[in-house]
């Protein structure tokens, strides 16, 4: 659900996470595709976790935002637990998975990128030719 984001309450103080790191590739990223995954507040609209997606929304200007309400009930040990647990049991990418994603964009990309008449007519070409040549080869080798 998407509440004002100016009702979101943060306390300073009970934050585990200080040092927010920079936001700009996470701003980039939420500006490209929006907010993956919501804020997650407790009953009373106290942030939980999320601090570093919020402050990216506040620097964007975003007026609402997504959020996730979770009622604790005021236990402040399952709220820190729950803050603990979204950024300590996560993995990042490998390098090879890195190389791999951008490998894939790539074939995306050159998929789906408008081909003119004579590239389109050349690759008809290499194909028809190509296909023949390969089965060609394929009955010389049996």
């Amino acid at each position: 659900m998407k509440i004002p984001i100016e009702r979101i309450q943060v306390d300073e103080k009970v934050r585990v996470r200080k040092d927010i790191g920079n936001l700009e590739p996470l701003q980039e990223s939420i500006a490209a595709v929006g907010l993956i995954n919501p804020l997650l507040i407790d009953e009373r609209d106290n942030l939980v976790a999320g601090y570093r997606r919020l402050c990216a929304c506040r620097n964007l200007g975003w007026q609402e935002v997504d959020v996730r309400v979770i009622e604790f009930g005021g236990d402040e040990l399952g709220m820190l637990d729950v803050e603990i647990a979204e950024n300590f049991f996560r993995k990042d990418f490998s390098p090879q998975e890195i190389l791999e994603t951008e490998r894939r964009r790539q074939q995306i990309i050159e998929k789906n990128r408008k081909k003119g008449w004579w590239e389109r007519f050349w690759n008809w070409l290499r194909r028809l030719f190509g296909g023949t040549a390969g089965t060609d080869e394929k009955r010389r080798s049996a």
